[in-house]
């Protein structure tokens, strides 16, 4: 009876550490696809704020124009200028604000993938522990009820 308690002990550690192993495998690879996804949403994000931000410009070329301003000169090209310069600079942020989001997924998997490591430890010195207490008990309970024996010492 005594062994059967301790098997399932045992057991039940082994297949706790195996399920908790798994389990910081597969979110560990589900925080890797989500922050190849923030990245492939931010590169989409900024491609569409380039779109229109050239759209934009090209509307207002269009709109100067037709009213006759000369866009080569004076304030509408220092306009024209810092359009560009702001645009750029928000597509910059968009294109940064998804790389640091994806990084701190990534950091994330990596933690999980490490906490493997020392959930299997942990396990594995569960495991030794409830064999240990085990092996102790058994040899106590022998003990007790166990006479001398004068062939073989005990």
């Amino acid at each position: 009876m005594a062994y059967v308690a301790g098997a399932m002990a045992l057991l039940g550690t082994v297949m706790g550490t195996g399920s908790q192993l798994a389990a910081n495998k597969a979110n560990a690879q589900s925080t890797e696809m989500e922050a190849q996804n923030v990245e492939q949403n931010a590169a989409l994000q900024e491609r569409q704020f380039r779109r229109s931000a050239g759209l934009q410009a090209g509307e207002g070329r269009a709109i100067a124009a037709a009213s006759g301003v000369r866009m080569d000169t004076g304030s509408p090209l220092l306009q024209q200028l810092d359009f560009a310069k702001q645009s750029e600079i928000e597509a910059q942020t968009i294109r940064r604000t998804g790389t640091m989001q994806a990084g701190a997924l990534r950091y994330g998997s990596r933690m999980l993938n490490r906490s493997n490591l020392f959930t299997g430890l942990s396990g594995g010195m569960q495991g030794g522990s409830i064999l240990s207490s085990f092996f102790a008990q058994r040899n106590m309970s022998d003990s007790q009820y166990r006479s001398y024996d004068p062939v073989y010492g005990r």
